[in-house]
C-alpha cells in the first residue's frame, strides 16, 4: 500500500482513515493512528515523506516496530 505525504499533509487523518480503511470510530489523533497501525498486516510506503509531520512519521515508525506484521519504507 503507497500514502503519500503530500496528502497527508493536505488532509491528514481523513486521508490516513480512507488510505488505510481505519474503522469509523477511528479517533482521528496519534494515538488512535498508533493503535490501529498496531492491529493491522500490512507493507506502507510512504512517498513524499519529507512533506509529513514528524509526529506521523514517528507514529507510522514506532507502531512499525511493535507491530511484527506491519512493513514500512519511506522515500523523500
Amino acid at each position: 500500500m503507497q500514502l503519500d505525504g503530500e496528502l497527508i499533509k493536505k488532509d491528514g487523518h481523513d486521508y490516513l482513515m480512507k488510505a488505510l480503511e481505519l474503522p469509523d470510530y477511528y479517533g482521528k489523533n496519534l494515538d488512535a493512528l498508533y493503535d490501529c497501525l498496531c492491529e493491522i498486516e500490512a507493507d506502507i510506503v510512504i512517498v513524499n515523506a519529507g512533506a509529513v509531520d514528524k509526529d506521523i512519521i514517528d507514529t507510522f515508525k514506532d507502531a512499525a516496530l511493535e507491530n511484527d506484521f506491519l512493513k514500512l519504507k519511506m522515500f523523500p
